[in-house]
């Protein structure tokens, strides 16, 4: 790394050292008398900056050098309730794309272990399931394409709403993404995925995610609000995302 190399010789030429005194003419009269205040050795601001900018640069260094660290540091952006996973090589593309939202339902009789959010836009669901697989239910409110929706090649409605308690079952959720995917924090409590389309799937009773139920998706903001897990999915881009998660009520 000839760059590095360059910057920790530049530092070295810039620290401002004092001369080292012959210390040996000294010794026994300084033994003889009691130990003076030590004095810190000044340092140039300069030189503390260029020490600084070497630390940063090792580090960018030992991050861009290693995808197992910046993999790491992405599986960190997990959420209660979610879990998401970052992999070079994602697994083969499943045969079926079927949604499994459970059974057809009305927001009145859903009997979730919670008060469901309704995103005022776009508005009342086109149709709501439920899902008994989870603690509280998890509850699935779905919509038709429209202008406003563009239709999401992984689901063919313009919007779907998942929802359940995301205290009750910890990484619930599972997202495996591939290079290609981006993945954002926004704020405290949620993370944007977009890009090339990458995969979805639910744990097991037994604790173990069954690559066999996993499913493509598309472009998704996860977020929490108070105790619950919500999922957004379609089409649309990040703004419209937050649009949506903005007038959840």
């Amino acid at each position: 790394m000839p760059e590095l190399e360059r910057l920790l010789a530049a530092v070295g030429e810039e620290l401002d050292w004092p001369p080292t005194p012959d210390l040996a003419p000294g010794v026994m009269e300084r033994l003889a008398q009691p130990a003076p205040r030590r004095r810190r050795l000044p340092i140039a601001r300069r030189s503390l900056a260029l020490a600084f900018a070497a630390l940063l640069l090792l580090a960018g260094a030992a991050y861009a050098a290693f995808p197992g660290v910046r993999d790491a540091v992405r599986d960190l952006l997990d959420l209660q309730g979610a879990t998401i996973e970052r992999r070079g090589k994602l697994p083969p593309r499943p045969p079926s794309q079927a949604l499994h939202l459970g059974a057809r339902t009305g927001l009145d009789a859903a009997g979730v272990g919670f008060t469901p959010l309704v995103p005022a836009d776009p508005g009342a669901p086109d149709a709501v399931f439920v899902r008994r697989t989870v603690p509280g239910g998890e509850l699935s409110l779905t919509y038709r394409p429209r202008a406003s929706l563009p239709r999401a090649k992984s689901t063919r409605l313009g919007l779907l709403v998942t929802e359940f308690r995301g205290d009750l079952s910890p990484a619930y959720v599972k997202k495996v993404v591939g290079p290609a995917s981006t993945v954002a924090r926004l704020g405290g409590h949620a993370i944007w995925i977009e890009g090339a389309p990458h995969y979805f799937f639910y744990r097991a009773p037994d604790g173990r995610y069954p690559e066999s139920n996993l499913r493509i998706a598309q472009n998704v903001l996860l977020l929490e609000r108070g105790r619950l897990l919500i999922r957004l999915e379609g089409g649309f881009d990040r703004g419209r995302a937050i649009e949506i998660a903005r007038s959840l009520r």
